[in-house]
């Protein structure tokens, strides 16, 4: 049995071709290969999904509108200018979770994986692939402890080309709990996240290189920048330079129908923008942690950590369905019309 929070909604191929004001250009090849699955639109690289060479999958890279990457380089290639070298389980594209019945799917430590941790994202079956007008990828992954399947998830994922380049991406997972309840902890880190490139960061928190950093944080209740952390809102928009000089952006929707709708928002200007609906004490103000102090299950330290009023129980033998769509395009959160490209989504 099903937790349904997207009955009604229309057919994804009708979603993408009604839910769009722009013109669909251009041709997808999604190719299977033995350690990722290659997209390419009109001939071009757009991104990969790579499933072998880490704890778990992620998307990388992915390339913007004008030809360079959208998202940060690092780890995967290090010295990137105007890159910095934090938080380096931040893989471009992917979702995660930092505590799922205790255990971390978002963060593990660079160059000791599997040595401090036994918890791991792996590919159980690519049930199948389209390459067309639009592009398909979906995949089956187990979200494993112990050599144990804690949870299961299918991920639907469709690429549509636009005009000069642009990209719609929806991604759409179900998550599916076996014999076993599963619990989402409230924690701040957990949901479907993008690392934007560097150039593109909106503060100097992390600068590096000496960049002139000009990126912006929008949402659609108007806040901007540090504003948006911990704030619900339907959609969030991060925009700025690419290694070109030319503004790009990355606008994440979140769907009506999905729990908690509207999600709140783990957007950090250093690059970090995340749809998380399992975070309602972490992103309290009220529940502001002590200088230094790690989050559950690391800690009992913190004050969200102890509240948990985020928690969220799949029970055995149901499935949660999430659907997001990403925007990839040119200029900011205005010249992109990204309020109007929502309302068309949500239509």
């Amino acid at each position: 049995m099903a937790v349904d929070y997207t009955s009604g909604v229309k057919p994804l191929v009708l979603l993408l071709v009604l839910g769009f004001s722009g013109s669909l250009e251009g041709a997808v090849k999604v190719t299977p290969l033995k350690d990722r699955v290659r997209v390419e639109i009109e001939g071009r690289l757009f991104t990969e999904w790579r499933f072998k060479d880490w704890m778990a999958p992620y998307f990388y890279p992915v390339i913007g509108p004008n030809g360079e990457s959208i998202t940060r380089h690092y780890p995967m290639k290090a010295g990137v200018k105007g890159e910095s070298q934090d938080h380096a389980h931040h893989r471009s594209l992917r979702f995660a979770h930092s505590d799922v019945n205790g255990q971390n799917y978002w963060w593990w430590r660079l160059g000791k994986e599997r040595e401090t941790s036994k918890a791991e994202i792996q590919l159980e079956k690519i049930e199948g692939t389209r390459s067309g007008k639009t592009g398909e990828l979906v995949a089956w992954t187990r979200w494993v402890h112990d050599s144990k399947t804690v949870l299961r998830q299918k991920m639907h994922v469709t690429f549509t080309p636009l005009a000069r380049r642009q990209v719609l991406m929806d991604y759409d997972i179900t998550l599916v709990a076996g014999k076993e309840p599963v619990v989402f902890g409230d924690i701040k880190d957990g949901g479907l996240y993008v690392r934007v490139a560097g150039t593109m960061k909106a503060n100097s928190h992390f600068k590096a290189g000496g960049a002139k950093l000009q990126g912006t944080i929008r949402n659609s209740r108007g806040q901007l920048n540090t504003d948006t952390w911990g704030q619900r809102a339907e959609w969030v928009d991060f925009s700025g330079p690419d290694a070109s000089g030319k503004t790009v952006g990355i606008a994440m929707f979140d769907h009506p129908n999905n729990l908690r709708y509207p999600t709140h928002w783990h957007s950090r200007t250093y690059g970090l923008l995340t749809a998380n609906r399992f975070g309602a004490s972490h992103f309290d103000p009220k529940n502001e942690k002590p200088r230094g102090t790690s989050c559950r299950p690391w800690s009992d330290l913190c004050p969200a950590c102890k509240e948990r009023k985020g928690d969220f129980t799949l029970p055995a033998g149901q499935s949660l369905t999430l659907r997001h769509r990403l925007y990839f395009h040119h200029g900011d959160s205005k010249q992109a019309d990204i309020a109007g490209q929502y309302k068309a989504y949500i239509q």
